[in-house]
């Protein structure tokens, strides 16, 4: 599984995605995995579209910047919405510069189970890998865009910059409505209430999941599960409904904390996600 993970894109794609030539408008939703990217993108889309659902995937219309070759879209093109808009995984020491940027903290100890759950049928056959044996082999070890932790540290400088939008995925989930209106003042959109409720409506989990093809990983699947040497109809849904909560073991929420502690709390101070998360700024108004 880690050595799959490390050629989740060719060379070729990444080097196309790092050599695009960023215009001042350009926007990059750049978060580490499973911290609502796909959201983000859906709410980035319907603003500049106003609500057009005329996509297979989403990452037809907000291409995964560095592996966007992969799946057969040149990464520097124009798109048929303006402004360009880019998916990326990237840390912001990685991610082209010029552009505008939104990035989502999250907690890891949510991101582990989430991530569990989205390979969990298409890297893994259900019921062969432990919960403990992925945190310790896969998510403590790092995808093939680093750790976790290592993107918080690495972003964190950049949470006042004009040009990087930070919200908290924690928050997200507290106030969704409030999402597209903040990404919409901050991109410098203005819709009407209408239109407004069009974006907000077709960002909710439910509509998503409703939609589930459309925000999946079809894409990648059929680009690289061959090299990958995966069977194809693997599943890569993203948005789904309620599902039980993954357990996570207290050694491995032992072994969490001390890569908090050795990472984050080592260079930015902040003992817990939660003193981080107080620390963020908070666009969206949510409680903390």
């Amino acid at each position: 599984m880690t050595r799959r993970i490390h050629g989740f894109r060719s060379p070729e794609a990444l080097d196309a995605g790092l050599g695009i030539v960023v215009r001042p408008d350009d926007v990059f939703i750049a978060t580490y995995s499973k911290s609502g990217t796909t959201w983000v993108q859906q709410v980035v889309h319907g603003l500049r579209s106003g609500g057009s659902m005329e996509f297979g995937e989403i990452s037809e219309v907000v291409p995964w910047l560095e592996s966007a070759l992969d799946m057969g879209i040149v990464p520097d093109a124009d798109q048929a919405w303006s402004p360009r808009a880019f998916k990326s995984h990237l840390m912001w020491c990685d991610v082209p510069k010029g552009g505008r940027y939104i990035t989502v903290f999250r907690d890891p100890l949510s991101v582990l189970p989430s991530f569990y759950r989205f390979l969990e049928g298409w890297w893994f056959e259900p019921g062969t890998v432990t919960v403990e044996e992925f945190a310790t082999e896969f998510y403590m070890a790092g995808s093939a865009s680093g750790r976790h932790w290592d993107h918080l540290v690495d972003w964190w400088p950049q949470i006042d910059r004009p040009n990087v939008l930070v919200l908290c995925y924690e928050d997200m989930v507290q106030v969704p409505h409030q999402v597209a209106p903040t990404i919409a003042d901050f991109l410098g959109i203005a819709l009407d209430t209408t239109a407004m409720d069009v974006v907000v409506r077709q960002s909710s989990r439910d509509f998503m999941a409703a939609h589930a093809f459309q925000f999946d990983e079809h894409m990648i699947r059929a680009a690289r599960d061959e090299v990958w040497g995966l069977p194809a109809g693997g599943d890569t849904a993203k948005v789904r409904t309620a599902s039980p909560a993954l357990a996570v073991p207290e050694n491995v929420r032992v072994a969490l904390a001390e890569v908090w502690s050795s990472t984050v709390e080592s260079a930015l101070a902040f003992e817990d996600y939660d003193a981080l998360r107080k620390a963020l700024p908070n666009p969206l108004g949510a409680r903390r």
